[in-house]
């Protein structure tokens, strides 16, 4: 006895276009910590020793979330390319089949 197996070519699909739903949410991220979080010299205070210390951490801060949020958005980005060649893959796969069978 042969057997079946079925891959849900739908799953698939809907996997992509939540992986792609996330990249296009990233990009707010990014723009947030990017340009919605600038403290400008004097916003924490003046006159003591900590407010530049504490606007080069925030800034610094800022760099590292940017760049993860970089990372991350290309992640998802590589695991939506290669879910899309595997969804290609089967589905051209199955054409063939049903061609064959004709």
């Amino acid at each position: 006895m042969v057997e079946e197996y079925r891959v849900d070519l739908s799953a698939l699909q809907q996997v992509i276009t939540r992986l792609n739903s996330l990249v296009d949410a990233m990009d707010g991220v990014g723009t947030t910590a990017e340009y919605k979080t600038e403290l400008p010299e004097g916003y924490l205070g003046q006159r003591f020793a900590e407010e530049a210390g504490l606007r080069n951490a925030h800034g610094k801060m800022k760099r590292e979330i940017a760049d993860m949020v970089t990372e991350l958005k290309s992640m998802i980005a590589d695991a939506s390319k290669k879910t899309r060649t595997v969804h290609d893959g089967y589905d051209a796969r199955e054409q063939e089949v049903r061609q064959s069978m004709r």
